[in-house]
């Protein structure tokens, strides 16, 4: 069942292209990927298998694609930072993200890349609660539980395919987005061609967002190390060309990577640069001491003293909504 409202954050009205009368329009990309956040988690906390809940995934997923269209940065940068009660469900909703810019890049037609990112959103439906709780420090999962976490892939496709409006294509996405081209995934041992294209790119993203994503008890992987990793473990599990269409989207400096300056501040990527070399401009938003700056500040790695040193962790600091509409706000090409 879908986790309980404990686990969520509140819901907010879904966001629509014409504002309803009497609301602000939403001037910023940012603001509209908070609002389809929050969407998806009252979508999450309410399913119960009703057509009702498959129109609304389904609008929410035309707004998803339009805005990882028009804002890539955006969308990719803080897909994996809104700040959801529920770890599990904010790796899921990043997830479609990457899953919508991968399917992009690989030309997917409509239908493909709207059943893969629906895919994405409920992979986890069933185990979103069991997902919260094994993310806490020494957590280990029961024989049961274990049990569960290998068959929710089945799990979730049924609850799914009885959902009146769902396809086929969504369904078989869901069901093997654990399968590995070998053979040896999960749960049904799938390989090479039994393995939808859908399915390929799901697994592709969701084990690059599984290595970067922070969680409660750890940091995420760099970019670099993330990729290192996929192509040391990952790589007969596998596509290729999905993989490769990672190493071209992402780069070393994806947007959202946080970096250490030569000035010690820490700043956060905010353009596409898909290469090894940092991008041009960073968006400063900690002090060398990591102060919250009063206001982000635009950088220049090109000179000595705000070029990029490395990669840096966000510590346990709270960064409100407003400062990060004012991060991507300040962002140049």
């Amino acid at each position: 069942m879908p986790p309980s409202s404990a686990h969520a954050r509140p819901p907010a009205a879904a966001f629509s292209p014409a504002p309803a009368a009497g609301r602000p329009e939403l001037k910023t990309p940012f603001e509209r990927l908070r609002l389809l956040g929050d969407r998806y988690v009252e979508i999450i906390e309410h399913w119960s298998c009703k057509h009702e809940d498959v129109m609304r995934l389904s609008t929410l997923t035309a707004s998803l694609v339009g805005l990882a269209d028009a804002a890539p940065e955006v969308a990719l940068g803080m897909g994996g930072r809104l700040g959801f009660a529920s770890p599990a469900m904010q790796h899921a909703f990043h997830v479609a993200i990457v899953s919508i810019l991968l399917g992009r890049r690989l030309k997917l037609g409509v239908p493909a890349l709207f059943a893969t990112a629906k895919a994405a959103l409920l992979m986890n439906l069933p185990i979103f609660e069991l997902q919260d709780d094994l993310a806490a420090p020494l957590a280990k999962p029961t024989r049961g539980q274990s049990i569960t976490l290998r068959n929710h892939p089945l799990l979730a496709a049924e609850l799914v395919a009885a959902s009146p409006g769902a396809d086929l294509r969504w369904i078989e996405a869901i069901e093997q987005h654990h399968e590995s081209l070998g053979g040896s995934g999960y749960p049904l041992g799938l390989k090479g061609d039994e393995i939808t294209q859908e399915a390929r790119i799901l697994k592709v993203a969701d084990i690059w967002c599984a290595l970067t994503d922070t969680r409660p008890h750890r940091s995420g992987l760099s970019p670099r190390e993330a990729l290192h990793c996929m192509r040391a473990r990952s790589r007969p599990a596998i596509d290729a060309e999905v993989f490769d269409a990672l190493v071209e989207l992402m780069g070393a400096y994806p947007p959202g990577t946080l970096v250490r300056l030569a000035n010690r501040e820490v700043a956060i990527v905010t353009t596409m640069s898909p290469a090894e070399h940092p991008p041009p401009r960073v968006i400063a938003i900690l002090s060398p001491q990591n102060h919250l700056l009063r206001e982000p500040v635009l950088r220049e790695t090109d000179k000595p003293a705000t070029a990029v040193r490395g990669y840096s962790l966000l510590p346990q600091i709270e960064i409100r909504p407003g400062y990060w509409n004012a991060v991507w706000h300040q962002r140049r090409p």
